[in-house]
């Protein structure tokens, strides 16, 4: 049966924009220096604040003891979103994290000869919590039928220790192929792929320990129109444009669309 959102896209206006070609529709793994983008640390500076859960006596991130509505409340998932878009410090190594690793390496995917090229990035991203020993998990579903357009990437990044979770993301490798495989990535790893059109999801969470994630999305230049909403989704992301020069220092401003 189709979700509310899937009805709300049949009805809705295309967004203006050129079409996605398929080479950036892929699926990719990019690595990043956790030491010197400490988004872990961040994190765990917010859920500090959060009344979303408390640490354990070890102070480990995995042994967080997370509330266990957390993955499906969206009242504690907004509580979250509000600290993180007050959180100086994390937003600030997350754009590090866009404007030194990812935009540079999209800019060069999407066209290594392009003298200029425009990204619309989602800010603030989104936190994730998901206690251990828990039954939630996330169904197989599209960003498409959250507004999410054709001309964006996501962006999935564990925070805690996949080897210990053994909990992350699954991805099918082509719209409606349902051939999901997962996210075999720890922290310092992004994983990128088409999620608009390619259905992912969450299992439940088997281990002992709290996983914690962060995600986002980048839409491309030409391919993606910051003027477009779908009516009738309960929550939009704000949005910051990223400009990268060939041969310059990238630069970002944070606006929200």
């Amino acid at each position: 049966m189709d979700s509310k959102g899937e009805r709300l896209l049949a009805a809705a206006t295309a967004p203006v924009a050129a079409p996605l070609p398929q080479a950036l529709r892929g699926r990719w793994r990019l690595s990043f220096d956790p030491q010197r983008l400490r988004l872990r640390e961040e994190a765990m500076e917010i859920l500090e604040k959060a009344e979303v859960g408390s640490f354990s006596p070890s102070g480990c991130l995995e042994e967080y003891q997370a509330r266990p509505e957390i993955f499906r409340s969206f009242a504690l998932r907004q509580d979250l979103h509000c600290l993180v878009e007050a959180s100086p410090g994390f937003l600030e190594v997350y754009e590090q994290l866009l404007l030194t690793v990812l935009l540079p390496w999209l800019k060069e995917l999407k066209s290594a000869t392009q003298k200029r090229a425009q990204f619309w990035y989602q800010y603030p991203p989104t936190l994730r919590v998901q206690p251990g020993r828990s039954r939630e998990f996330k169904r197989p579903h599209r960003d498409a039928e959250y507004g999410h357009q054709i001309g964006e990437l996501n962006c999935w990044m564990p925070l805690t220790d996949y080897n210990l979770t053994q909990t992350t993301l699954w991805v099918e490798s082509e719209p409606d192929r349902g051939d999901y495989e997962p996210l075999d990535i720890s922290y310092g790893q992004i994983g990128i792929f088409h999620g608009t059109l390619c259905r992912h999801h969450v299992p439940q969470n088997s281990s002992d320990f709290t996983r914690v994630s962060m995600d986002f999305r980048i839409g491309l230049g030409e391919y993606f129109d910051p003027s477009w909403q779908l009516d009738g989704v309960k929550h939009v992301h704000g949005r910051a444009l990223a400009c990268l020069f060939w041969g310059r220092t990238p630069t970002g401003h944070p606006t929200t669309c």
